[in-house]
């Protein structure tokens, strides 16, 4: 009679599984900025033409660039405010909302990868090199749809220990550089209000009217017509 070592149990998918939690909210989150920098971008001239006459009488005596841009970069969205452009102001706290919410969240995914990749470290007896880490690894065990350890045989604990590690590490340097480079997108989006605010200014104080003149008169040493545009006048 022959007698078949058991083979360790195979988690279904485990690589799939990993990162697939930490992947949703990446479209989500560009779509929300890319909209929001639509908006909060679109043309200032066009906006200031429709609402010359109802902003510009509200923007302050000594209203200016300069002025605007250090409001808007000591506090964001008072430069938008100064500028009397109040549907702007909350896209500002949208996208720095946005992205701050999703920099919170990557870093404590990145901290449970981390701590649960340390955990598969072990010493030359088996025991791990950080116990310390032994909850945050069930936890991610658990939010994998993995059974627990407790239900598996120790062979089958190693094995999928031995599977998990570079998965994990994968999924940490994943998620270390996506951390990074959401608190560049704070930054971005912070210089960005502050650009908005200084562009639209500029644009609020200067003459976009719709009074533009067009007028022929014939020129005495010349044949034909003269033409002349005057703006604003």
């Amino acid at each position: 009679m022959n007698h078949r070592k058991a083979k360790p149990a195979q988690d279904p998918n485990v690589q799939t599984r990993v990162g697939r939690r930490d992947r949703l909210w990446a479209p989500i989150l560009f779509v929300m900025v890319g909209i929001a920098v639509g908006l909060l971008m679109a043309s200032p001239a066009q906006a200031q033409i429709d609402t010359t006459v109802t902003t510009t009488r509200n923007l302050p005596a000594n209203h200016s660039a300069k002025r605007a841009l250090r409001r808007a970069a000591l506090i964001p969205g008072w430069g938008q405010y100064y500028n009397r452009q109040y549907l702007k102001m909350p896209l500002v706290y949208l996208g720095l909302g946005a992205f701050t919410g999703a920099a919170l969240y990557t870093n404590s995914r990145y901290l449970l990868y981390r701590h649960a990749y340390l955990f598969t470290a072990r010493e030359e007896d088996g025991e791990p090199v950080f116990p310390e880490y032994a909850d945050d690894y069930a936890k991610l065990i658990a939010d994998l749809g993995l059974p627990p350890e407790s239900t598996l045989s120790d062979e089958e604990i190693e094995s999928r220990r031995n599977r998990l590690e570079p998965q994990f590490r994968a999924q940490r340097d994943n998620l270390r550089r996506n951390r990074d480079l959401l608190y560049f997108g704070i930054v971005f989006w912070y210089g960005l209000s502050m650009l908005d605010a200084f562009v639209s200014a500029h644009l609020l104080d200067f003459d976009v009217g719709e009074d533009l003149t067009l007028r022929f008169y014939p020129h005495p040493t010349a044949r034909g017509l003269t033409a002349t545009l005057q703006w604003g006048l």
